[in-house]
């Protein structure tokens, strides 16, 4: 086989059982999706159904019935890509735009910025100590009588 045969071959996922019905369910259900398209996805639940949603106008609910309706379940390490890929999507840009907030108002007001860590900082010394010399055990009043040597 030459190398061009090779790149035009399918791949041999898409061979599979399982992928041939979800192939075959998505050409029953969309019939203007062509045969090159979905073989140039790779095999991957999430991927077709990204691919679909984007392609066609139908509802999520929609393609998902059609797709995992027949394609195989995801291993464990796709499944905890997939949720940490969400989780991502969904946490990033509040982190940003507090972290641009922040940034903003550092360089307009660094002064009070200044101040506000110092009294902070301040403030966080005085607990530790507080609450180291409350942990040592305190000696009872009749121990307080004794010379420290007898203690």
């Amino acid at each position: 086989m030459s190398q061009t045969e090779q790149a035009t071959e399918t791949p041999f996922e898409w061979k599979s059982e399982p992928w041939s019905r979800v192939k075959d369910a998505i050409h029953t259900r969309w019939p203007h999706i062509g045969d090159e398209e979905l073989h140039s996805l790779p095999c991957d639940r999430d991927a077709v159904e990204k691919f679909l949603g984007e392609y066609t106008k139908a509802s999520a609910e929609e393609i998902e019935s059609v797709v995992r309706e027949y394609a195989p379940a995801p291993t464990l390490l796709n499944q905890v890509n997939h949720v940490g890929e969400q989780l991502a999507e969904r946490v990033t840009p509040p982190i940003t735009s507090a972290v641009d907030r922040v940034r903003y108002e550092v360089d307009e007001h660094p002064g009070t910025i200044t101040g506000f860590a110092f009294v902070g900082g301040l403030a966080l010394g005085i607990l530790a100590t507080a609450a180291y010399f409350r942990a040592r055990p305190q000696p009872s009043p009749y121990q307080q009588l004794l010379p420290p040597r007898w203690r």
